[in-house]
C-alpha cells in the first residue's frame, strides 16, 4: 500500500484528504498540532508536529516511516491566515505566517526528499491559494507566503523531475473552511457573487484534485499550480 504523509489533516482540507486517501487504501501518516482527537479517522496514523519546527518535522518524519514504511506521496497542506491592513501587521505576525505557510513546505520538503531521491520515485505537493496568484487586500502577508509556495514548487519541480519525482501544487479558492468563518454573510455572499460558479468550494472538491495529481493519470503533470477556484481567477 502507498504512504500518504500530510500536514494539516485534522480538518478542512486536510481532513477530506485523510479520508479520501484511507478510503482508497492508502496507508496515511496525519501531521497537525493536536495530533489524534476523538473523531479521527479509524486506520490512520495521527502525530502531533508543529511544521514550524524543523526538528520537530524531522523526528515526526522518521517516525511515519518507521511505522507505515517509505512515503510515497507527501501533502504539504498547514496553513495559517490572519486579516489586517498590511501597516497593522508587526513581526510576529510575519514569522508565524511565513514560517507556517512557506516554512513547513521547506521543513517537510528537506526531511522527505532525500528519502525519495533514494528511492527513485514520489509525489510532493502543496496547498497554495488563489491569492498566492493575485495577492488579496487585507492579507498581505497570507499572500506573499503562498506566492513563496508556488516559486517553491515550480523550481522543485525543475530540479526534481530527473530523480523521478513529480511536484504540483493546488491552488484553491473561497472554500468553506474554518478559514472563512471569520467572514460575514455579506463578505460571503460578495464572494460568491464573483465566483462564476456562484458559490464556495467545498473541502472534498481539493482533495479530488490532490488525489488525481499524486495518480498515475497525471504522470505528465509537474511545475504546475492547479487553480480550483469556481473561476474567480480566470
Amino acid at each position: 500500500m502507498p504512504h500518504l504523509l500530510i500536514s494539516g489533516g485534522s480538518r478542512g482540507i486536510g481532513r477530506a484528504c485523510v479520508e479520501l486517501f484511507a478510503k482508497q487504501g492508502y496507508k496515511v501518516s496525519s501531521l497537525s498540532r493536536t495530533g489524534k482527537t476523538a473523531d479521527s479517522v479509524d486506520g490512520v496514523s495521527y502525530f502531533q508536529c508543529d511544521v514550524k519546527d524543523p526538528k520537530s518535522v524531522a523526528a515526526t518524519v522518521n517516525a511515519a516511516i518507521g511505522l507505515n514504511g517509505a512515503i510515497d506521496v507527501l501533502i504539504s497542506n498547514a496553513g495559517i491566515a490572519r486579516s489586517g491592513l498590511a501597516q497593522d501587521m508587526g513581526f510576529d505576525d510575519y514569522r508565524d505566517i511565513m514560517d507556517t505557510n512557506f516554512g513547513g513546505l521547506f521543513n517537510l520538503t528537506s526531511e522527505v526528499i532525500p528519502h525519495m531521491v533514494r528511492q527513485g520515485k514520489g509525489v510532493i505537493l502543496a496547498v497554495s491559494s488563489m491569492w498566492g496568484q493575485t495577492g488579496a487586500s487585507c492579507e498581505a502577508l497570507y499572500s506573499a507566503s503562498k506566492g513563496a509556495v508556488d516559486s517553491y514548487i515550480k523550481s522543485l519541480a525543475k530540479e526534481l523531475g530527473p530523480s523521478g519525482i513529480r511536484v504540483n501544487a493546488v491552488s484553491p479558492g473561497a472554500i468553506e473552511t474554518d478559514m472563512m468563518k471569520g467572514f460575514g454573510e455579506d463578505d460571503r455572499r460578495a464572494i460568491c457573487d464573483d465566483t462564476p460558479e456562484g458559490r464556495l468550494g467545498n473541502p472534498e472538491e481539493i482533495a479530488e484534485t490532490l488525489y488525481f495529481l499524486q495518480s498515475d493519470k497525471a504522470s505528465f503533470i509537474t511545475g504546475q499550480i492547479i487553480g480550483v477556484n469556481g473561476g474567480y481567477l480566470i
